[in-house]
């Protein structure tokens, strides 16, 4: 009868270690996300562009999935295999909102609702 792999003490105790350590890093973007949400909603709407906190977003949202999807999902080990799973769906991601921008700014345009 086979169990699989077995771990020893030390591989676990790494393991739950590494997934302590990704939680703790979520949880502090995650914390931050709200701070700056708040900060920006009553202190800095005047002084910074949108595009700056929606960036912001942005990039703490794809820093949140990479630590979901290394840790979690086990793909930390699979080089290739993270690779794939996050930049070929971010790629298409970022060229959807690209292209729908675009279209939606010519379809203003067109229906007169924009000045050119």
């Amino acid at each position: 009868m086979s169990h699989g792999h077995i771990l020893g003490d030390s591989e676990y105790k790494s393991q739950v270690s590494a997934v302590w350590k990704a939680t703790l890093y979520m949880g502090i973007i995650t914390i931050v996300e709200v701070v700056i949400a708040l900060l920006w909603m009553n202190y800095l709407a005047d002084s910074l562009p949108r595009l700056m906190l929606n960036v912001f977003f942005i990039v703490a949202s794809a820093l949140k999935a990479f630590f979901i999807i290394a840790e979690f999902m086990h793909l930390k080990y699979e080089k290739r295999a993270l690779i794939i799973s996050l930049a070929v769906p971010l790629v298409f991601l970022v060229w959807a909102i690209i292209a729908f921008s675009w279209e939606a700014s010519a379809w203003f345009h067109m229906k007169g609702l924009v000045s050119p």
